[in-house]
């Protein structure tokens, strides 16, 4: 809880952070933490210290994947934005799945001092590779080849250079919200399946055996695999698309929702479940869009604070559903032991859906010129 909550807490300073101080110091600072905290974790005999390696991991890991973002940014064109960032969180999950296999081998053969120790020198040998072939930009010259003399100047101050300003002008910004929004009714859903209720959705709910559950919440995550590249694909070949995509994926998901609840939970047809299982995990890269609405309607030099600000909306969603369903399920579900109790427990996901789009809407309802790059035709969002 401590590091997903750092993680929660961290994105918008780590998105500013990211613009003022350049992705690659960002990334650097990011294993330096998590390794450390990871060797905390893998010596330590004190709860104490136990907690603040995990402290350690969530502000690495915050700062992490809004640095890959702002680095794709700078060496790409803006029209690969899109599915750069979906197949950024596409190797993500395949990597939260890959290593589950040598973590379990490591704690089981290896015990838990020398498997955790051994992750951390992995983490601080990515920061090496980091530090020796990664550039801010494609004209930076690479560490390992240059002097001083010959980095390319620094460029000058500008009014709101200040990480303060920048967050400011960006959540000014109709379509920071917009990305928001999306984020919101997207990925707040795949975060609380996945992390908290999903188990005990499909097993006290569903009646699935535990076995038959475990296997549900894999197709939930290879659905998401799946649905990464297409995402990104229409981002980068219907960008006038992706309104209509939010609106369509939301409202598959919330309208899948609702009539699995209606149906009655532990009644539903197999494919139903199915259904909702496909919904929400396709629901998660889907969110990716939210990122690409964001970058179109702020000046690249604010990327990493719009992404920042945009993350918050997903993890703002997951936390306020989590308590609110746990509270449902105390005060109307007897602690979760009755369907009934989960059918209006459950409610909160299409209401958490329906909030989003509506959110959606509302930021969206006055288009407004965006101040389009150098070359590009000004568009209305």
């Amino acid at each position: 809880a401590v590091q997903l909550g750092l993680y929660a807490l961290m994105q918008i300073p780590a998105g500013a952070m990211a613009d003022r101080f350049g992705p690659k110091r960002m990334l650097l600072a990011a294993v330096a933490l998590m390794g450390a905290g990871e060797l905390a974790f893998a010596l330590t005999h004190s709860a104490g210290v136990a907690l603040l390696g995990r402290a350690l991991v969530g502000l690495g890991d915050a700062v992490t994947f809004l640095s890959v973002l702002r680095l794709a940014q700078n060496w790409f064109p803006v029209t690969r934005y899109g599915l750069l960032a979906s197949l950024t969180g596409l190797v993500g999950g395949v990597g939260g799945i890959v290593s589950t296999v040598p973590l379990h081998v490591g704690l089981t053969r290896l015990g838990w001092t020398t498997t955790f120790a051994t992750s951390a020198l992995a983490t601080l040998a990515i920061g090496a590779l980091v530090w020796l072939v990664l550039s801010d930009r494609p004209e930076a010259p690479k560490i390992a080849a240059t002097t001083p003399a010959r980095r390319a100047p620094l460029p000058p101050r500008q009014p709101g250079d200040r990480m303060v300003d920048a967050v400011r002008q960006v959540m000014g910004q109709r379509g920071t919200w917009r990305g928001t929004w999306a984020h919101f009714a997207l990925s707040g859903p795949f975060a609380v399946f996945t992390a908290l209720w999903g188990y005990p959705f499909l097993v006290r709910a569903e009646h699935l055996h535990p076995a038959r559950a475990s296997d549900a919440l894999a197709l939930v995550v290879v659905a998401a695999v799946a649905g990464a590249p297409p995402v990104g694909l229409l981002m980068v070949r219907a960008p006038g698309r992706r309104v209509a995509f939010v609106y369509a994926t939301g409202g598959l998901l919330a309208g899948v929702w609702v009539l699995n609840l209606v149906l009655g939970l532990g009644h539903d047809p197999g494919w139903l479940i199915v259904v909702l299982l496909v919904a929400t995990g396709v629901a998660g890269p889907a969110s990716v869009v939210a990122f690409d609405l964001a970058r179109q309607a702020n000046p690249a030099e604010r990327g990493g604070a719009a992404t920042g600000v945009v993350n918050i909306g997903g993890f703002t969603a997951a936390v306020l559903a989590d308590l609110a369903i746990g509270a449902l399920l105390d005060t109307v579900g007897h602690g979760g032991h009755s369907p009934a109790g989960f059918t209006a427990a459950m409610a909160v996901m299409p209401a958490m859906v329906a909030v989003g789009l509506l959110g959606f809407w509302w930021s969206g309802r006055t288009p407004l010129a965006r101040r389009p790059p150098v070359g590009e035709t000004p568009v209305l969002r």
